[in-house]
């Protein structure tokens, strides 16, 4: 394949934010840099990028130099993004006038080709230097960006999650034999190695302060690829610009290995806040803008170019940059305007009660109704859908083709296969490994119950790539039915599901190249589900999937006991509601010792618990670790 660097930008040593309007005149000498990450196509859901651009022409009236950054996972995340394949996106950012981007793990969920499309596209091109073709050697963009800003030259050092092999699909980055083909710098330090390799080059090229563009993430990632361990691992970087975890992170320092301060900040997601980074002298100061300010007559803006918005709370934004957003908004309302059903009630991918996303760590009504629409078109025993692959709640009302597509972002293929009761355990097991905190692999499920012992730590077993090797102990899953029939391992079943996890190497190859497909159908997942939608009486979704909990198909697992209190395995394969409660998502996760017995139906070992005591695990979730 040919490098991404035919039409990504070259590093250069470059001219940055000195675009400025005559009030600039007697702006000061401070350098800001203002960023942000995990967009994901909030076009205009809260600042967006409108105001983001009249932000930036208020800080550039101010200061003499203004730069524009992003930390990823600009491409993907609502129609406007997944329609267009990210097309309308760059070219939004273009309009708004980034300097520099890095790739986020979901700039891949198009494909290689086509995020050499998009890349080639984006003005100022995008930076990692943390991907390579293993194959010829050659990196995939460029690693790094300098700036000359007179006074000094700042370096932008681009880095994406190694995680994202597991993130995406991983048939993206493997040859026609299944073997990967790119790098992420995934073994033992490699990733901290290649970081220090870039920093100290950049610093060799006149770079007086190196900052990090880093897609890692602070929190619920894995730990040796967050942004804090590779801060701590390295030298020569002054901040980091993070991304990857959606969280507001300010004020957050690590010490790297010569003991030097670092500072690491996170503007959480969809433009919820711009990060301002203050260059003046040593001193670095970071802040978090959540609303953009009237501009004053002072900073020379013609009235004309900025207006205060009559929705969204009356922000203050760009009217160009708006301009722009109708203009492509209005090419797709056609399409995601069309009404296909009506609900009377919400059905949701977050809790109602704490307005967290569930629908990683629980079951939802919109999982369950998603997981059985699959079953009924392919007739087949079982469904499954990963959590990562559902985005958004529908709200209740009339629902467009839009709505679902917003659900189901990614344009999937679907299809059937035939697979063995134990890969279905093992399928399961690797699902629930991080419960009770997030992670995309947990799934809704359709013609399956089960229950998760979170007292059971996780002993699924993976390689450097995410990819499944087994389980080296007890299954924190338990009694497994399909069908109210107790799972058999030696069973064949037959399961719908999308593509990713069948064909395309989701969810760490538990399914892919492990079983036969039997049937794919034309379109994507969201269009599945929308004409499934269209052919229910009267277009509406039936009364079943109010509860936004589902219903109870996956539970805690809780050891029975004797009349006299003992503990007893006896016919533990029966489900017993009165020994079950709803998932809710508490407790940890990490390695346990092997159980002899059938892990589909039994459990020979494991510490009887309350829900009580799971509640009051709720606060222990932290990392998700390798």
């Amino acid at each position: 394949m040919k490098k991404l660097l035919a039409f990504l930008t070259a590093v250069t040593v470059a001219a940055g934010g000195l675009c400025l309007p005559a009030a600039a005149e007697t702006a000061d000498d401070e350098t800001v840099i203002l960023f942000t990450n995990d967009v994901h196509c909030g076009v205009d859901d809260v600042i967006g990028y409108d105001g983001l651009a009249l932000y930036k022409r208020e800080m550039q009236a101010k200061h003499k130099n203004v730069l524009l950054v992003d930390a990823g996972d600009f491409i993907q995340g609502a129609n406007l993004g997944s329609l267009s394949k990210g097309e309308y996106i760059t070219e939004l950012m273009n309009e708004v006038g980034y300097d520099a981007v890095a790739l986020g793990n979901h700039e891949f969920d198009y494909g290689i080709p086509t995020l050499s499309e998009r890349t080639s596209e984006l003005d100022c091109g995008v930076i990692c230097c943390n991907l390579t073709n293993t194959e010829t050697g050659e990196k995939l963009c460029e690693p790094y960006k300098i700036f000359d800003l007179g006074d000094e030259q700042i370096a932008f050092v681009g880095v994406t999650t190694p995680d994202t092999f597991g993130q995406t699909t991983p048939a993206f980055f493997q040859n026609d034999e299944g073997e990967y083909i790119y790098d992420f710098g995934q073994k033992d330090t490699q990733l901290y190695d290649i970081v220090q390799e870039n920093v100290d080059k950049a610093r060799a090229e006149g770079a007086d302060r190196v900052i990090l563009l880093a897609h890692l993430g602070e929190n619920n990632v894995v730990e040796k690829w967050s942004s804090e361990a590779v801060a701590a691992n390295t030298v020569g970087v002054d901040a980091v610009i993070s991304g990857h975890s959606h969280e507001v992170t300010l004020g957050l320092t690590v010490n790297n290995k010569e003991g030097k301060p670092v500072q690491i900040a996170q503007t959480g997601t969809k433009l919820n806040n711009i990060g301002k980074m203050t260059l003046s002298g040593d001193s670095i100061d970071i802040e978090m803008v959540d609303t953009v300010p009237e501009p004053s007559e002072d900073m020379g803006l013609d009235n004309e170019s900025w207006k205060k918005t009559e929705d969204r709370g009356g922000r203050y934004i760009d009217t160009a940059v708006s301009g722009k957003i109708a203009e492509l908004k209005g090419k797709l309302e056609e399409l995601i305007g069309q009404k296909i059903g009506h609900s009377n009630f919400k059905l949701w991918d977050s809790d109602p009660e704490t307005g967290e996303r569930r629908v990683r760590n629980g079951e939802t009504n919109l999982g369950n109704f998603a997981a059985d629409i699959f079953r009924a078109v392919y007739g087949t025993d079982i469904a499954f859908l990963n959590g990562g692959g559902l985005r958004a709640s529908i709200e209740a009302g009339d629902i467009s083709f839009g709505d679902v597509y917003n659900v189901m972002p990614f344009g999937n293929n679907t299809c059937s296969a035939k697979i063995t009761g134990r890969q279905l355990l093992d399928y399961l097991e690797y699902s629930v490994k991080s419960y009770p905190e997030e992670e995309g692999c947990f799934s809704s499920v359709s013609g399956i119950e089960f229950s998760i012992d979170p007292t059971v730590k996780s002993s699924v077993i993976t390689d450097e790539y995410g990819d499944f090797k087994g389980v080296d102990g007890e299954y924190r899953v338990k009694e497994v039915f399909v069908n109210g029939e107790p799972l058999d391992l030696e069973k064949t079943y037959t399961a719908a599901s999308i593509s990713y996890l069948l064909q395309g190497g989701g969810d760490a190859h538990i399914l892919s190249g492990h079983c036969e497909i039997l049937e794919e159908r034309p379109g994507t997942d969201a269009e599945l589900v929308a004409e499934y939608i269209k052919k229910l009486e009267n277009g509406e979704i039936p009364e079943k999937y109010r509860d936004p909990y589902g219903e109870g198909r996956i539970k805690l697992y809780e050891e029975k006991s004797g009349e006299d209190g003992s503990s007893s395995d006896e016919d533990s394969s029966v489900p017993d509601s009165s020994s079950e409660s709803e998932t809710s998502g508490e407790d940890s996760s990490g390695q346990a010792k092997n159980d002899d017995t059938n892990p589909a139906t039994g459990h020979a070992a494991a510490a009887g618990i309350t829900v009580l005591l799971l509640l009051t695990g709720a606060a222990a979730a932290g990392r998700r670790r390798q």
